[in-house]
């Protein structure tokens, strides 16, 4: 059976059960089968359970099923450039109030109570599995190593408390590679999860317009390396950017386009080579961005765009199956 998914806020995150219905509705006339819930996957908002419930029937009501949600780590990372916010990764954010990775206890526990949240949330309206960036304030690992040290620390304290909670709901975390951050600390970042959690709790969620970003000699490279803990994708292209850009945060942040597939540098029949001889259940969640934080000019336009991206989706689709039975 063909099945497709793409993310619930293809045109916007506002905070509006109106435009997230809107969204949903949608996705599901364009035909999709599936979505990851974004939603709020950035600041620190703690879903209620009637909330929970809301998504859940609103899923339903639609015949949408959740396939994976991107979970938030707190707070909002970035600054004002030109009237846009940017991302500001380097450094840790004095401004979070609930973050996993803090230094601080009480910070920390109340991270911890976010991600749990979180999971309560999959286990609501039925998803799998738990996107996580896992941000890297690479700046300060730059400067001290023992800094990095006790920012890992942290980590591990938080996942080792996280990780019963996780299992018994039946839900996976795929921490994403990321935008702005340099490979070698990614990489080490998986390595070091990965060797000290077991598959059943954590693994990668690969976002292909950040790698064709930030993996300018092989956009592959995490999907080579780690296929076989391979549990959510944000499949997205873009035009990648030129090496020299590579520290200006504003064209990073400019060239991760969020395009539909097929349209941008990735080789898709490669992804699909991947993702086929991987355990990720499919269908591969999209992640696009459709006129994002403007209106369409009708809603023939806005159902065009989506329909065309569930004419890639399925396209994928097909490709990987045919991966799958090569």
């Amino acid at each position: 059976m063909l099945t497709t998914s793409v993310n619930t806020d293809y045109n916007n995150d506002l905070h509006d059960w109106g435009a997230i219905e809107h969204q949903i509705k949608y996705i599901a006339e364009a035909g999709f089968s599936h979505t990851q819930w974004i939603h709020d996957w950035e600041g620190e908002y703690m879903y209620s359970k009637s909330e929970m419930l809301q998504a859940r029937d609103v899923l339903k009501h639609y015949g949408l099923h959740a396939h994976s949600i991107h979970a938030t780590e707190g707070g909002f990372r970035g600054k004002i450039v030109n009237g846009k916010r940017i991302p500001s990764v380097r450094e840790r954010c004095s401004r979070i109030r609930k973050d996993y990775t803090n230094p601080n206890e009480y910070l920390r526990e109340a991270g911890v109570d976010l991600l749990k949240n979180r999971i309560d949330l999959c286990t609501h309206i039925g998803a799998r599995v738990m996107v996580l960036h896992m941000q890297l304030p690479f700046g300060m690992f730059a400067r001290s190593t023992d800094d990095m040290e006790d920012y890992y620390r942290q980590v591990y304290k938080s996942f080792d408390e996280i990780q019963g909670y996780a299992k018994m709901a039946g839900v996976k975390i795929a921490l994403e590679n990321l935008l702005f951050t340099p490979l070698e600390y990614q990489i080490d970042k998986f390595e070091r999860i990965f060797s000290r959690y077991d598959e059943e709790f954590v693994g990668l969620c690969y976002d292909s317009g950040h790698a064709s970003i930030m993996c300018q000699d092989n956009y592959y490279l995490f999907l080579e390396k780690y296929h076989d803990r391979l549990y959510a994708t944000h499949l997205q292209d873009t035009d990648s950017i030129e090496p020299e850009k590579l520290d200006d945060d504003i064209a990073v942040e400019k060239a991760d386009a969020h395009r539909p597939p097929f349209t941008g540098v990735l080789d898709w029949d490669r992804v699909a080579y991947w993702v086929a001889r991987s355990p990720l259940e499919l269908p591969a969640d999209f992640e696009i961005g459709l006129k994002y934080g403007s209106e369409f000019d009708s809603v023939q336009e806005e159902m065009d765009m989506l329909r065309d991206t569930h004419e890639k989706a399925v396209r994928f689709h097909q490709m990987v199956l045919a991966k799958k039975e090569g």
